[in-house]
């Protein structure tokens, strides 16, 4: 087959969505598959695959601090692009100007088009109060989606809103995956683990509670430390890392600083994903009160690292957190204090739940994401045009 993704982030920028859409590259060609890569331009970058098209654009960040914006798309250009390769198949993982891009050529080249809902756009508000305006928001989405042979969710969260909002779409069911090898490359070593520590002021004794991913208001960042601090005041020898960077940074300082648990906490900043393994490693439990998930690889990663999780109840979470195994969800952040002072200080109980962590963890291989994605390209094009209601049918991929 001869696909093309489509996306509107790209290297040297780093977020799942890219992670996704690399391993998906990469593992389909190793079964043969030729996958090229529509996505935009982020200045300094130079791009020398000839698989890949990278689109200007206007970068308007907001406040995400890594360069997002408006694509400056050729339409002519992209086309060009396509038929070179001999697309059959276009696979869009964004919502914006690229994946407009990815409609309006699927349609020129009347070729099939899938998307795949990534983010819950609406709770991202902060950045753009339009994205906030649901009936605003509902009526772009379905515009966008209209033609789409498919949609792919992540979770069965994803699955009940595109349901929701697009009803007369079939939505198959595909988990996110991560290459387990590439994310940890090797065990680390006891002198790196505690050099590691060293290096953020964090002793063999103390114990760490880690948040991985982009510091901003949507991710419930200052909920989630307030829910910290009573186990954190309570205890001197829990400590709080937060590895990313976002609009929220400052304020979380700030915050700690006013707590005078400054010593207690730290703020890494942004770190290269080929690192971020290590700083799972030293950690004891991941938590997150994030409600804007789709489904997160964070907590897949830190499975992967033998890391249990505590999280605010959400659909999101519901396959990567099986309760009272490898980790918990809780109803209110008052609970999640509770849960998370309680598993922290008990020994025997965390180092089961890291053993369930680590077995849970393989369910989200990468292998089985390609897998899946494969089957379900095939279906779509052994069923384009005239055949697309069969893609309702639940237990497509599991035959």
């Amino acid at each position: 087959m001869n696909i093309a993704l489509f996306l509107d982030c790209f290297t040297p920028m780093k977020n799942g969505v890219i992670t996704s859409a690399l391993q998906l590259k990469e593992g389909l060609e190793k079964k043969g598959h030729h996958v090229c890569i529509v996505s935009v331009l982020v200045k300094g970058y130079e791009n020398k695959d000839p698989d890949v098209l990278l689109i200007p654009q206007i970068e308007l960040d907001f406040g995400s601090k890594q360069g997002f914006g408006a694509a400056l798309v050729n339409h002519k250009k992209v086309l060009n692009f396509l038929k070179e390769h001999k697309v059959e198949l276009i696979h869009s993982h964004t919502e914006f100007m690229i994946g407009l891009a990815a409609k309006k050529a699927a349609k020129k080249l009347g070729i099939p088009r899938i998307s795949t809902t990534h983010t819950m756009w609406e709770m991202y508000h902060n950045y753009s109060p339009l994205l906030g305006i649901k009936p605003l928001w509902r009526t772009y989405f379905r515009y966008y989606m209209k033609g789409t042979s498919v949609i792919v969710a992540p979770s069965v969260k994803a699955k009940k809103y595109d349901n929701l909002v697009v009803p007369e779409i079939p939505v198959q069911i595909i988990p996110n995956g991560i290459d387990m090898a590439k994310f940890k490359q090797k065990p680390m070593t006891k002198e790196e683990l505690h050099d590691l520590r060293a290096r953020y002021h964090l002793t063999p004794e103390d114990k760490i509670l880690i948040f991985v991913g982009r510091i901003g208001p949507e991710k419930r960042v200052a909920e989630l430390y307030q829910a910290m601090v009573p186990v954190m005041k309570k205890h001197p020898h829990v400590k709080m890392v937060f590895v990313g960077d976002g609009p929220a940074h400052e304020e979380l300082q700030q915050k700690a600083n006013q707590m005078g648990l400054a010593n207690q906490t730290v703020f890494t900043g942004f770190v290269d994903w080929k690192e971020v393994y290590r700083l799972y490693s030293i950690a004891n439990l991941f938590v997150t009160a994030s409600l804007s998930e789709v489904h997160p690889m964070t907590l897949i990663e830190a499975a992967i690292c033998g890391v249990p999780s505590i999280a605010r109840r959400d659909d999101s979470y519901l396959d990567l957190i099986e309760e009272g195994k490898n980790g918990y969800m809780a109803n209110t952040d008052e609970e999640m204090t509770e849960l998370v002072e309680n598993l922290l200080l008990d020994e025997k109980k965390l180092k089961a739940f890291s053993e369930e962590a680590l077995r849970i963890s393989q369910k989200f291989s990468a292998e089985n994401h390609v897998a899946r994605m494969e089957k379900l390209y095939k279906k779509v094009l052994e069923l384009y045009p005239d055949r697309l209601n069969d893609l309702w049918d639940e237990n497509l991929l599991d035959r």
